[in-house]
């Protein structure tokens, strides 16, 4: 679900300091192995809420969704090795790449290697731009059965129960589909497919086989183990709890008796009733904040899902981080309450991320340009005190969904100023076809400068597309001798740039992205010393004689 509208949840609930200065050109040269993976073993791992390369440098992973949730395209994206290599062109040195269980094991205890194999390819060209592999185990709605993508048709016990969709997105099914709700509930309960073995169990058999073909494989950097998922029933008996505190919440500004819970949904129903209600922040928040069924299902049934996944998983690969999701609802600002992954011995396991999903309501709507800059600070705010609790540093799994609509450069860019703002990792919704990257409104900001990696701290970063300029900050450690890497896109700078370092402000190059490309990176050699490191990138401005 690429977002949750309010109308989403409605419409079922109606219905039932400087250093010196040098200026630089962007020369054409041919490029040597920056950001290249090697062919020797080497893995990302996570540190101290950070995610750390094999020379110990703090990087941050930075690109796009790869996916096509078809039947007929056999669940593999059309993007080749020309898309591969123009995604690291455009700086991207992640991708979030799209499994689906339907395409893995088709009959129970079957693999498909045809299928795997398709997989291997794009993990190739990944490894060969020097782009990393986030592997996701990816859903919607369940299944193809209902309209979505996710688990094969004999994965489906439904109970018989109708598939009702109202509305005008897709999402709307997840509340109003008795067959959704009845199809999770039995997913989340194990109960045994037609040979007697759990639906959960087969999950993390399918994940394991996933993971024993990946698991010497360092192009690839962990897997994401279920995206954004959805509670069933249960989630009948929440959207009651946030209505009644949105109702609690208006009565306390305006004086007087709560609304009752039908009163405040006629409310919304009514011309320009959602855009009252949900541009009011106070509102928004108590409505988000509303009920706790959905912490307890993540601290209960979803903590014991993932385990039951990891375990699979860490029985034959300990080389890879293993990411985890929130509750759907979470996307737009609940609070969640997920845990952190155990091993066998009840320990944390040393290497999980947290990969939350960052969506403001108006996300697959026609009004996805009128993101409100209040609620995505307060999403992304409520990311950043989950990552806090858990210990985990962060990659945003999915943003965006702008899919090339006009006048959407400026909500990418409140997204983007959250996602610098709290040092998180990102990979965009997605690159399903040409609209989505080079030439849509809000590529700029999505093919933008930053630090790639940095040889100790990261302290703060800020991409101004507005002024072209870039400006980080990072704590350098005395031990690591590779040199930090920013990326700059040559669109960003047309006539060239200035750079101001501090301290050694001539201790800089530039290395081009690859041969004959004027996008590339900044190269800063460590110092040696435990130091901070200032960095400063303005675009020189072109006046005509």
């Amino acid at each position: 679900m690429k977002g949750l509208t309010f109308i989403t949840i409605v419409l079922p609930m109606l219905l039932c300091a400087a250093g010196g200065t040098k200026s630089q050109k962007f020369p054409e040269k041919s490029a040597r192995s920056i950001g290249k993976i090697g062919a020797k073993s080497r893995f990302i791992t996570v540190k101290n809420r950070k995610f750390l390369d094999t020379e110990g440098r703090e990087i941050i992973l930075h690109g796009t969704n790869i996916v096509d949730k078809s039947r007929e395209h056999h669940y593999l994206s059309w993007h080749g090795p020309k898309e591969f290599a123009m995604m690291r062109e455009w700086g991207f040195n992640c991708i979030r790449l799209v499994i689906i269980w339907d395409g893995i094991e088709p009959e129970p205890g079957r693999y498909d290697e045809e299928y795997l194999a398709g997989v291997d390819k794009r993990i190739q060209w990944a490894k060969e731009n020097g782009i990393y592999v986030i592997l996701d185990m990816h859903q919607d709605l369940f299944s193809a059965k209902f309209g979505g993508d996710g688990a094969p048709d004999w994965a489906i016990l439904d109970d018989g129960k109708p598939h009702i969709h109202h509305g005008s997105t897709w999402s709307m099914a997840y509340f109003t589909s008795p067959a959704v709700q009845a199809a999770f509930d039995n997913f989340w309960a194990n109960k045994p497919a037609s040979d007697g073995i759990g639906l959960q169990d087969h999950f993390a058999r399918a994940w394991q086989h996933v993971a024993e073909r990946y698991m010497d494989e360092p192009a690839v950097v962990g897997y994401d183990l279920f995206n954004e998922p959805f509670p069933g029933s249960t989630i009948l008996e929440t959207l009651p709890l946030k209505f009644q505190a949105a109702a609690d919440a208006l009565a306390q500004k305006q004086g007087g008796k709560a609304p009752s819970v039908v009163e405040i949904m006629q409310k919304f129903a009514q011309p320009n009733g959602l855009a009252s209600y949900v541009d009011d922040l106070d509102l928004y928040k108590a409505f988000a904040d509303g009920g706790a069924v959905s912490q307890e299902f993540e601290q209960t049934v979803l903590a014991s899902f993932y385990n039951r996944v990891a375990q699979a998983i860490r029985q034959v690969d300990r080389n890879h981080i293993l990411f985890v999701e929130t509750h759907i609802l979470c996307n737009a600002g609940t609070p969640s309450g997920v845990v952190p992954l155990l091993d066998g011995n009840g320990n944390h396991d040393l290497l999980q991320a947290f990969a939350p999903h960052g969506y403001d309501i108006v996300t697959d709507t026609d009004t996805v340009a009128n993101a409100s800059a209040e609620r995505i600070d307060f999403i992304y705010g409520r990311h950043a005190e989950t990552a806090a609790r858990l210990g985990m540093p962060v990659l945003v799994g999915e943003w965006g969904a702008f899919y090339g609509q006009p006048n959407t450069l400026y909500a990418a860019q409140m997204v983007v100023s959250q996602i610098e703002k709290h040092l998180f990792s990102d990979t965009y919704w997605s690159y399903s076809g040409s609209r989505e990257m080079d030439g849509a409104p809000y590529f700029p900001v999505i093919a933008r400068p930053y630090p790639e990696a940095v040889a100790g701290i990261l302290r703060r970063y800020e991409s101004d597309l507005d002024n072209k300029s870039f400006s980080c900050i990072w704590q350098e450690a005395p031990a690591l001798t590779t040199p930090s890497l920013i990326y700059l896109p040559v669109q960003w700078f047309p006539e060239g740039y200035s750079v101001d370092l501090e301290p050694n402000p001539e201790g800089w190059s530039f290395e081009a992205i690859i041969a004959g490309s004027s996008s590339g990176y900044l190269v800063i050699p460590p110092t040696g010393q435990q130091v901070e490191r200032k960095l400063y990138v303005n675009a020189k401005r072109f006046h005509p004689k």
